[in-house]
């Protein structure tokens, strides 16, 4: 990816799922033309453009509209297959916006712009300081009720000092609905995105603790009738 002013050249992937920053995204390459696209990200920067399709399928090129916006996803891990497919594991990275096509052959090839949110006003910090305290404690509330769900062992989760990376870090970890997804994609508030976080992971972590709470409370009628038994 060549990269000036934000502006950049890059492959772009149409898939029917959405990608958003901090997310980790599995995927499955066997088309010809993404195995190309795949060999020749891997020589380059590791990155290619995701770009939500609802109608991406085998074999056909489905081409997103300009001025629409997708996330960059970084090659973290390749696994080869013998017939030339391969499993990848990928994060997002940067947001963009297509400007224009390159090219449709064999592969999408676009430049993009690259954009972040709008710089936080100093009259709302207050209260976007007052949202990231909100979100992140109910955020380590519903890890913790996953954890004892799951039965592992209680452990901190390390979260980014930035706020626009923050709000991506806990949308990647809550959010499943591909309308959700964009929606949080595409907004370029930080603010606006934290409160839509907020709304979701207040009902969320009640959710979660009640099913832990159920969970521990079965282990523990088992465990006692398991003792019943034995003596």
């Amino acid at each position: 990816m060549k990269k000036v002013n934000g502006i950049a050249r890059l492959p772009i992937f149409p898939l029917p799922v959405v990608l958003i920053p901090e997310m980790t995204l599995p995927l499955h390459i066997f088309e010809p033309r993404y195995r190309l696209m795949l060999r020749r990200c891997l020589e380059g920067d590791r990155l290619f453009g995701l770009s939500y399709h609802p109608e991406a399928e085998v074999g056909r090129l489905a081409i997103p509209d300009l001025e629409s916006v997708g996330c960059a996803a970084r090659i973290l891990h390749v696994r080869p297959l013998p017939d030339g497919r391969a499993n990848i594991l990928t994060i997002g990275t940067e947001r963009y916006r297509i400007t224009r096509y390159l090219s449709q052959d064999p592969y999408l090839l676009a430049e993009v712009e690259f954009f972040a949110d709008d710089p936080i006003e100093d009259e709302e910090r207050d209260a976007v300081t007052a949202l990231v305290a909100r979100a992140t404690a109910r955020f380590v509330r519903f890890l913790r009720a996953l954890q004892r769900l799951h039965d592992l062992p209680e452990r901190s989760v390390a979260l980014p000092d930035n706020i626009e990376r923050l709000s991506f870090t806990i949308a990647a970890a809550v959010l499943h609905q591909p309308e959700d997804l964009r929606h949080v994609l595409e907004l370029v508030s930080t603010r606006a995105r934290l409160e839509f976080l907020l709304a979701r992971l207040e009902q969320l972590a009640e959710d979660y603790e009640q099913r832990a709470r159920s969970h521990v409370e079965a282990k523990r009628n088992g465990h006692r009738r398991s003792l019943s038994r034995a003596h």
